[in-house]
Parts: structure tokens; C-alpha cells; sequence
């Protein structure tokens, strides 16, 4: 009776774990969200997805301990790629933080200068369905989705992103 509990257990862990979406990446094209005049931190406005342009479409927050780990990639690879034609926009969860100032002052601590557009009532959340974060997007001239990664990504797979 116990050994088929645990066999049981164990099969269900299994298939939890191959169900989840976790650090996954999906290169199926989905439908053009729609377009969204976004805020940046710094007050400028800028359009999400800006046609017409690649761009790699980064969700995050200050207090997730994988986008910590991982936003110093971003500015590296901000720093070295922002003349290309991949426009590089991240979107903080603003209605997941404290508050705005908490957002600035991890921006600042970490040097951070790409955009950072502060998506105060989820609208950029839901219309790309964020359930997980840090999710990534890659979106293509007509601002289709192309690629989605959930989970942190990588420098090698920033590097594909930017020349494909």
C-alpha cells in the first residue's frame, strides 16, 4: 500500500514537472498584441511593440530573485547592442511592487540605463498573458510574438535573439 503511494507520488511529480512551462522556450507565432503607449520610468513614452522593429520584450520585477540574477545580462547586453536594429524594453510589474520609488532606487543601485517602462495596471501583464516572471519575449517587425521564454534568460540566448 505504501510502496504504490509513493509510486503514485512519484508519477505525478514526473508529470508536474514536464508539464510546467518553466524556462521553456516557445517559438510558435501568436496573434499581434495590441499596441500600448507605455510610460518609461523616466517619464519618456514609448510604444510596446514599436513596429517595424525587433525588440526583445523583458518582464520583471525588483524583488524576484532570478530577475535580480539576470538583469545585469540585460545592461551588458543593452550597453553593447543598443545602435542595432533589436530595440531591448523591459517591463516592470509596477502593480506587484511597493511603489515607484522602490522600483528607481533598484534601477539606480544597479546601474540600470536600458528602458524601463513601469506597467502600473497590469495592461502589458494580461494582454501578453504573464503568469511567471521573468518572462521574455521577442517580437518581430510586425510586433508578433516570435519567441517567449519563461524563466531567467541567458547571455547566449540574448545573443541568438538579437541575430536572428
Amino acid at each position: 500500500m505504501h510502496k504504490n503511494r509513493l509510486i503514485a507520488c512519484a508519477v505525478l511529480l514526473i508529470a508536474a514537472a514536464l508539464w510546467m512551462p518553466e524556462a521553456k522556450a516557445s517559438s510558435e507565432k501568436q496573434a499581434v498584441p495590441a499596441v500600448f503607449l507605455m510610460k518609461t520610468i523616466e517619464g519618456d513614452e514609448i510604444s510596446v511593440p514599436n513596429k517595424g522593429q525587433k525588440t526583445i520584450l523583458h518582464f520583471w520585477t525588483s524583488w524576484c530573485p532570478p530577475c535580480k540574477k539576470e538583469l545585469p545580462q540585460f545592461q551588458t547586453y543593452y550597453e553593447q547592442h543598443q545602435s542595432d536594429d533589436v530595440r531591448l524594453v523591459t517591463v516592470n510589474l509596477m502593480n506587484a511592487e511597493r511603489n515607484k520609488e522602490a522600483v528607481q532606487n533598484f534601477v539606480n543601485q544597479h546601474h540600470l540605463t536600458f528602458p524601463v517602462v513601469l506597467d502600473s495596471k497590469g495592461e502589458l501583464m494580461k494582454e501578453y498573458g504573464i503568469m511567471t516572471i521573468p518572462t521574455s519575449f521577442l517580437l518581430n517587425e510586425k510586433g508578433e510574438i516570435e519567441k517567449k521564454i519563461v524563466g531567467p534568460m541567458t547571455a547566449s540566448q540574448l545573443k541568438e535573439w538579437s541575430e536572428k
